[in-house]
């Protein structure tokens, strides 16, 4: 590619040269003309020359072209020698922590991750179904540090399957009795789950600083927990979820996306019921 790029600014320096020849020629032309007759046999000789310089000087705007079209073949095999690197990579690295690659860039899948390649911006966003949860540089060890990173957080802040189903019972039954539907908004109960999710000190003082967060990607994540164990009664009912129809995934308060394995599958589910 560098020696390519050079020929054209070869050319470039050969046109500059023989530029500054027309010049020098154009000006003692201009100087003679100002008596063309008593000069015009020095003028003659002078003016073929010009019809030379000019000739030579023609810009050779094809030819340059030309070499640019290689260059572009060039950088595109070069984007696809990087693109194989990486992903092969990735894998690696992936493998060497018990991890899984699939998908196509820039689109790849890791366990219950989306990851979204952005090679112009040299950054990566690590997404859980729809929601953005991470992102990091370009770079393998950095991807697989931030996945880790996720993951941990993930199981850490997850809690028993028979304490968290009864909880969920709980928001259910608190939403239920305010809207007087069996039918609750999948985000109504995050909402009364989030509040049952906080300890004794936020009660006391609900500032801030008590408060603990459990976002929607926990909660996702732990109902696809439940449904993975086989956990779905508490209190003799047995836990629904109702998928969302196409409308309600426009607007995030309406719907909320579970997993439904570790190749990056899920479902949007818009309400929750027990029954």
């Amino acid at each position: 590619m560098e020696e390519k790029l050079n020929k054209i600014l070869d050319k470039i320096k050969e046109t500059e040269k023989e530029i500054k020849r027309l010049e020098k020629t154009l000006k003692k032309l201009s100087r003679l003309a100002k008596n063309s007759l008593q000069n015009i046999y020095k003028i003659e000789p002078l003016i073929q020359n010009l019809e030379t310089v000019i000739n030579v000087t023609e810009f050779d705007k094809t030819g340059s072209l030309e070499v640019i079209k290689t260059l572009k073949d060039d950088i595109e095999k070069l984007k696809e020698d990087f693109r194989f690197d990486f992903s092969k990579r990735l894998n690696e690295e992936l493998q060497k922590n018990s991890m899984n690659l699939h998908g196509n860039l820039p689109i790849l899948y890791s366990g219950l991750y989306r990851i979204e390649v952005d090679f112009i911006a040299k950054k990566v966003n690590i997404m859980f179904g729809p929601e953005k949860i991470g992102g990091c540089a370009l770079s393998p060890d950095e991807i697989v540090n931030k996945l880790q990173k996720i993951d941990g957080e993930l199981k850490k802040n997850s809690m028993p399957e028979r304490e968290f189903i009864d909880k969920l019972f709980q928001g259910w039954r608190r939403a239920s009795l305010f809207l007087q539907k069996e039918r609750v908004p999948i985000t109504t109960v995050l909402t009364e789950f989030a509040l049952l999710f906080q300890k004794k000190q936020f009660y006391e003082n609900p500032s801030k600083r008590n408060y603990k967060e459990y976002p929607r990607h926990q909660f996702a994540y732990d109902i696809y927990r439940l449904r993975e164990k086989g956990v779905k009664e508490a209190h003799s009912k047995e836990l629904h979820l109702i998928a969302s129809t196409f409308d309600a995934t426009r607007k995030r308060i309406d719907y909320i996306w579970v997993p439904t394995n570790e190749r990056g599958e899920g479902v949007n589910y818009s309400y929750i019921t027990f029954r």
